[in-house]
């Protein structure tokens, strides 16, 4: 966690010009309703959240969850600004998630934001994200798919480097294995495709 501690200094300002677009289509995609809690896994620096308080108001509630303690204080200055009292930040290891953690037994929406190419166990992550999430509720996964391209080799080595990101993980596959409604938006990236997939939790 140390890498991340260290990137989240300046996390923000290089992946919101990169994937600030994406992030929204993301939480846009999760159809939020004033009154809805949701989970944002990893949170990181707390980008999506101001976006995701937005959506379901303030009779709603975002629970996002992060291991890295300076992600999560760079996401905690952002709530104690805005004074937002029902943003609930937890420090985690995503592979723990259960409803004890987050203090809900269920959460009609949730998103994984650039997290699952990151994460150890990355399947066991989304399947504790995806238990949490009730019937009819909404998943989005966003990340980077970098395969199939003559370039995806140097991408990889790239997003190794920076992130220390597996971006040749198929993490849309559990979400499109067991949801309805399934969307997919792509978007051309160095070395592949910049992916959006949401749905619908059967």
């Amino acid at each position: 966690m140390q890498h991340y501690d260290v990137f989240a200094w300046f996390y923000e300002w290089g992946t919101e010009k990169l994937h600030g677009r994406h992030r929204r289509e993301a939480i846009d995609l999760l159809d939020l309703k004033p009154g809805a809690t949701v989970l944002d896994v990893p949170t990181g620096t707390g980008a999506g959240i101001p976006l995701l308080r937005s959506a379901v108001g303030a009779t709603g509630r975002v629970v996002a969850v992060d291991y890295s303690p300076g992600m999560l204080a760079r996401a905690r200055s952002k709530v104690a600004k805005a004074g937002w009292d029902n943003v609930d930040l937890v420090e985690a290891d995503a592979r723990t998630l259960s409803r004890d953690l987050v203090g809900v037994d269920q959460v009609d929406a949730a998103i994984c934001m650039l997290g699952l190419t990151v994460v150890p166990d990355w399947r066991e992550v989304f399947q504790r994200v995806f238990d949490l999430v009730r019937p009819g509720g909404r998943i989005a996964v966003m990340d980077l798919y970098l395969d199939g391209k003559r370039t995806s080799g140097v991408a990889n080595t790239y997003y190794r480097l920076l992130a220390q990101a597996d971006s040749r993980r198929r993490v849309w596959e559990p979400l499109a294995e067991q949801a309805d409604d399934v969307r997919t938006i792509d978007h051309d990236w160095f070395g592949g495709v910049a992916r959006v997939v949401a749905g619908t939790k059967r």
